[in-house]
Protein backbone atom coordinates (compact mmCIF):
# COMPACT_ATOMS: atom_id res chain seq x y z
CA UNK A 1 0.00 0.00 0.00
CA UNK A 2 2.41 2.62 -1.46
CA UNK A 3 1.83 6.07 -0.35
CA UNK A 4 1.80 9.11 -3.22
CA UNK A 5 5.35 10.51 -3.07
CA UNK A 6 5.03 14.28 -2.33
CA UNK A 7 8.15 16.50 -4.54
CA UNK A 8 9.77 17.53 -1.23
CA UNK A 9 10.16 13.16 -0.29
CA UNK A 10 11.65 13.00 -3.82
CA UNK A 11 13.76 15.43 -3.29
CA UNK A 12 14.99 14.92 -0.32
CA UNK A 13 15.66 11.04 -1.39
CA UNK A 14 12.82 8.80 -0.59
CA UNK A 15 14.10 6.59 -3.59
CA UNK A 16 16.89 5.17 -2.04
CA UNK A 17 14.59 3.12 0.21
CA UNK A 18 13.47 1.28 -2.65
CA UNK A 19 16.09 -1.38 -2.62
CA UNK A 20 14.83 -2.59 0.77
CA UNK A 21 11.38 -3.42 -0.88
CA UNK A 22 9.24 -4.93 2.23
CA UNK A 23 12.11 -4.45 5.14
CA UNK A 24 10.85 -0.98 5.19
CA UNK A 25 7.17 -1.98 6.17
CA UNK A 26 8.83 -4.84 7.91
CA UNK A 27 11.12 -2.36 9.86
CA UNK A 28 8.13 0.35 10.37
CA UNK A 29 6.16 -2.31 11.73
CA UNK A 30 8.62 -3.39 14.52
CA UNK A 31 9.53 0.36 15.61
CA UNK A 32 13.00 0.49 14.18
CA UNK A 33 13.45 -2.52 16.93
CA UNK A 34 15.73 -5.34 14.46
CA UNK A 35 14.97 -8.00 17.34
CA UNK A 36 11.50 -7.55 16.71
CA UNK A 37 11.87 -8.45 12.71
CA UNK A 38 11.19 -12.30 12.96
CA UNK A 39 7.85 -11.66 15.33
CA UNK A 40 6.63 -9.16 12.32
CA UNK A 41 7.21 -11.94 9.45
CA UNK A 42 5.90 -14.55 11.59
CA UNK A 43 2.18 -12.74 11.63
CA UNK A 44 -0.21 -13.85 10.01
CA UNK A 45 -1.05 -11.71 6.78
CA UNK A 46 -4.20 -10.60 7.50
CA UNK A 47 -3.07 -9.15 10.57
CA UNK A 48 -0.34 -7.24 9.55
CA UNK A 49 -2.52 -6.17 6.50
CA UNK A 50 -5.02 -4.79 8.97
CA UNK A 51 -1.97 -2.95 10.74
CA UNK A 52 -0.98 -0.69 7.50
CA UNK A 53 -4.67 -0.20 6.71
CA UNK A 54 -5.04 1.69 10.14
CA UNK A 55 -1.77 3.23 9.75
CA UNK A 56 -2.85 4.37 6.70
CA UNK A 57 -5.84 6.10 7.78
CA UNK A 58 -4.69 7.43 11.16
CA UNK A 59 -1.96 9.05 8.87
CA UNK A 60 -4.53 10.18 6.35
CA UNK A 61 -7.25 11.58 9.41
CA UNK A 62 -3.65 13.30 10.92
CA UNK A 63 -2.98 14.84 7.42
CA UNK A 64 -6.30 16.26 7.30
CA UNK A 65 -6.71 17.39 10.86
CA UNK A 66 -3.64 19.72 10.68
CA UNK A 67 -4.79 20.85 6.99
CA UNK A 68 -8.16 22.19 8.38
CA UNK A 69 -6.21 23.11 11.99
CA UNK A 70 -3.86 25.52 10.09
CA UNK A 71 -4.97 28.97 10.09
CA UNK A 72 -5.71 29.40 6.02
CA UNK A 73 -2.82 31.86 4.22
CA UNK A 74 -4.45 34.46 1.85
Amino acid sequence: MASVVTSLEKRAGIHAFEKFRYINTVNALAGGDITKWNLILAMPYERILTKLLLNKTEAEYQKRYSELASPLTP
